[in-house]
C-alpha cells in the first residue's frame, strides 16, 4: 500500500484509510460511503478480537462463581479444624 498526504496536515497516510489517524480528516480512497467500517468489521482479525471480548464477558461471572466457591470452602475447613 503506498503512503498518500492528507489533504488537510499533509501527514503520511495509507490510501486505504478511512481518516487520517493525525487529524481525522476524511481520505477519498479510503472504501466510499459506509464501506469502510463494514469491511473493517469483518476482517479475520476483528471477528477474532470480537469473539475474545465476548469469551471474556460470558466466562467472568462463572471464573468468579467458582473462586467463590472455592474461597468458601477452604474457610469452612479452616473453620472446622480451628474448632477441633
Amino acid at each position: 500500500m503506498a503512503l498518500i498526504p492528507c489533504p488537510a496536515c499533509a501527514h503520511q497516510v495509507s490510501e486505504a484509510a478511512v481518516a487520517c489517524p493525525n487529524c481525522g480528516h476524511p481520505i477519498a480512497g479510503g472504501g466510499g460511503a459506509g464501506g469502510g467500517f463494514k469491511q473493517a468489521l469483518t476482517r479475520p482479525e476483528a471477528v477474532k478480537s470480537g469473539f475474545t471480548v465476548l469469551g471474556v464477558f460470558v466466562a467472568s461471572p462463572w471464573i468468579a462463581r467458582v473462586l467463590a466457591v472455592i474461597a468458601f470452602v477452604i474457610l469452612a475447613i479452616v473453620v472446622v479444624v480451628n474448632k477441633s
